[in-house]
C-alpha cells in the first residue's frame, strides 16, 4: 500500500530534525538546522536557510492539527519556537540581519505562521514572537521607498530591488493587514520585472553608477522557481482583501498564469513520464523550487482560484512529491549499510530518508553515498511533501 501523502511529509520532517538538528552554541532551549549532514566543525551561518526551516516546522504543525494530533502538533511548534531562540542566541540576541532584507521578509513570514498556529492551538502567542514580529517589520519598511519606481532594495547597499525582496515583504504586508503597501509593491513587481509572454518573474532592476550623477538602470533577466512563488500567495491573498469584483478578478487572473507560467518554464519530464518541478542546483539555490511548491500548494487548496489552475498546481505538486519520495535513500545514520545483508528493511528503529535537489533524478545519482548533505536541499523536498500533504487535504 502507497503511503500517504501526510505520512510521507511525517517521514521528511522527522528526517530533517534527526539528521541536521543540534543546540545554538549547545544553549538548552535552542535549535538550530546545520548547513550539512554530517554536521562541519565550522560551516558558514545561512539565515535564511534557518527561517525556511522554521516554516517547514510550521507546516508540519499545521497538517498534525487538521489531524487532530494535538502532541505532534506542539512538537513542531515547540521546534519552531526552540529556532527562533537559536536565530537571535546566534545573532547576539537580535533576529534581524544586517544585511539583506529579502532574509527578513523570509523569517517575518514564517513568524506570521508561528504566531497564526500559537492562536489556533492555545489562543494566545508569546511576547517574543510579537516583538520580534514588529523588529522585523520595521527593518522590512525601511527597504521600501520610491526609488527606481518602487519595490523593496535587495540589501543594504540599495542598488539592486528584486523580485526576491519585494514579493515576500508583499506578502509579510498582507498578512499584517498592511494591503496599500503590499499592493503597491505587487504593483511594482508587475509593471517592472513580470515577463507576461512566459508568467514569470526576472530577477531584478540595477542601479549602474549609483551615487555619480549618471544613474542609469539595468534589469537582471534571470528567471528563478522561487521568485514565482511568493507573488503566486500574494496575489491569492490580495484577492482576498480586496472588495471590488474586477481587482479581485484580476488578481486571480495573475495568479493563475503564475501557475501556467511555472507549468511551462520551471518543469521537466519526470521519472513516471509527469511534468515535475526542475531543481535549481544546491546551496542557496537548493530551496528554489521548494519555496515554489509551497505556494503551488496553497494555489492548490484555494476554493478561489479557476479549476484549470488549480488541477494543475495539484498535479504539478502531486507528480514532484511522488517523483522525490520514490527517489528517496533510506538508512540508519548509527548503522554501516555498507556491510552484506544490512538494508533499511533489517534495521530495528526507524531510518532517515535523503532525498534529491533535483525531483526527476533519484538520491542516488545527485548524493553520493558519504558525501555531504545540505539542509537546504532537504528541507526543500521537505516543503514539497508538506505542499502535496496540504492539496490532499482539500
Amino acid at each position: 500500500m502507497s503511503e500517504s501523502p501526510a505520512h510521507r511529509a511525517a517521514k521528511a520532517a522527522h528526517s530533517v530534525d534527526h539528521l541536521f538538528g543540534s543546540r545554538a552554541f549547545r544553549v538548552p532551549g535552542t535549535y538550530l538546522g546545520a548547513v550539512a549532514f554530517p554536521h562541519p566543525r565550522r560551516g558558514p551561518w545561512h539565515y535564511w536557510w534557518q527561517a525556511h526551516l522554521m516554516e517547514a516546522f510550521l507546516d508540519a504543525a499545521a497538517r498534525e492539527r487538521r489531524a487532530a494530533h494535538a502532541d505532534a502538533a506542539a512538537l513542531a511548534r515547540s521546534r519552531a519556537h526552540q529556532l527562533l531562540r537559536g536565530i537571535a542566541v546566534h545573532s547576539g540576541g537580535r533576529v534581524t540581519n544586517n544585511v539583506f532584507f529579502d532574509d527578513m521578509a523570509w523569517l517575518s513570514l514564517a513568524l506570521g505562521r508561528l504566531r497564526h498556529e500559537d492562536v489556533a492551538a492555545t489562543g494566545r502567542t508569546t511576547r517574543t514572537v510579537k516583538d520580534d514580529g514588529v523588529a522585523l517589520a520595521r527593518r522590512l519598511e525601511a527597504g521600501c521607498d520610491e526609488n527606481l519606481g518602487g519595490g523593496s532594495w535587495w540589501n543594504t547597499t540599495r542598488d539592486y530591488k528584486n523580485t526576491a525582496s519585494t514579493a515576500p515583504v508583499a506578502l509579510s504586508f498582507l498578512r499584517m493587514h498592511r494591503v496599500e503597501e503590499a499592493h503597491a509593491l505587487l504593483m511594482w513587481l508587475f509593471d517592472t520585472l513580470f515577463d507576461a509572454e512566459r508568467g514569470v518573474f526576472l530577477d531584478g532592476v540595477r542601479l549602474i553608477a549609483a551615487g555619480s550623477g549618471t544613474e542609469t538602470t539595468a534589469v537582471d533577466p534571470h528567471v528563478y522557481t522561487y521568485n514565482s512563488g511568493p507573488v503566486l500567495g500574494a496575489a491569492l491573498e490580495l484577492a482576498q482583501h480586496v472588495t471590488d469584483p474586477a481587482q479581485r478578478k484580476l488578481w486571480l487572473d495573475r495568479a493563475a498564469r503564475l501557475v501556467h507560467g511555472a507549468a511551462r518554464e520551471f518543469t521537466v519530464e519526470g521519472p513516471h513520464g509527469l511534468p515535475v518541478l526542475k531543481g535549481q542546483g544546491g546551496g542557496d539555490a537548493g530551496l528554489f523550487t521548494g519555496i515554489l511548491a509551497r505556494y503551488l500548494g496553497e494555489a492548490a487548496a484555494s476554493s478561489q482560484l479557476e479549476p484549470t489552475a488549480r488541477m494543475t498546481a495539484r498535479a504539478l505538486v502531486a507528480a514532484t512529491a511522488d517523483a522525490l519520495w520514490d527517489g528517496r535513500r533510506e538508512f540508519d545514520p548509527d548503522v554501516d549499510f555498507s556491510r552484506p545483508g544490512v538494508t533499511a528493511q533489517t534495521v530495528d528503529h526507524e531510518t532517515v530518508a535523503v532525498f534529491s535537489p533535483e525531483p526527476s533524478r533519484h538520491a542516488n545519482d545527485t548524493q553520493r553515498t558519504g558525501a555531504p548533505v545540505e539542509l537546504s536541499t532537504q528541507v526543500q523536498a521537505w516543503t514539497v511533501l508538506e505542499a502535496a500533504a496540504l492539496s490532499a487535504d482539500r
